[in-house]
């Protein structure tokens, strides 16, 4: 696992070991943001992207949580030149750019934490700053 995809030791270290917490986190985090991307696709495409700052807001305090720079990179960026309305110019390939690195962590964080349902424990074998959770639990803590 590469540790570029997510990094849950912001939210191991806010909850104290609440693994239980953690998890309900992530599962909100999985509902919740994919979404925002989806609104934020629509917006641009109907020409609202001077809209979208509010959408990349909303899904960067989450990114920053879980530490997905990759993601959260091309997102503020999206939300400075929409609250700015500034020319627009890379908006629509940093939208890409960012559905790609979000797909990528959600895929890593979602097979990391099947992995450990099947009883495979990852904080045991935590090489990797994105490895390290060892049951499932429930949901993200809206920003």
């Amino acid at each position: 696992m590469s540790k570029t995809h997510y990094n849950l030791d912001y939210l191991q270290q806010v909850f104290q070991g609440n693994e239980a917490m953690v998890q309900r986190i992530l599962d909100v985090f999985e509902e919740q943001v994919p979404g925002y991307f989806v609104e934020m696709n629509e917006r641009w495409s109907s020409g609202q992207w001077r809209d979208l700052h509010p959408l990349a807001h909303k899904a960067k305090s989450s990114l920053g949580m879980l530490g997905m720079t990759g993601v959260l990179e091309h997102v503020l960026y999206i939300e400075e030149v929409s609250r700015r309305g500034e020319q627009p110019d890379q908006i629509e390939a940093r939208l890409t750019a960012a559905k790609v690195a979000l797909e990528a962590a959600i895929a890593a964080l979602s097979q990391d934490r099947r992995q450990s349902l099947d009883g495979t424990s990852l904080q045991a074998k935590r090489p990797h700053r994105s490895e390290g959770m060892t049951r499932r639990g429930g949901g993200l803590l809206r920003a």
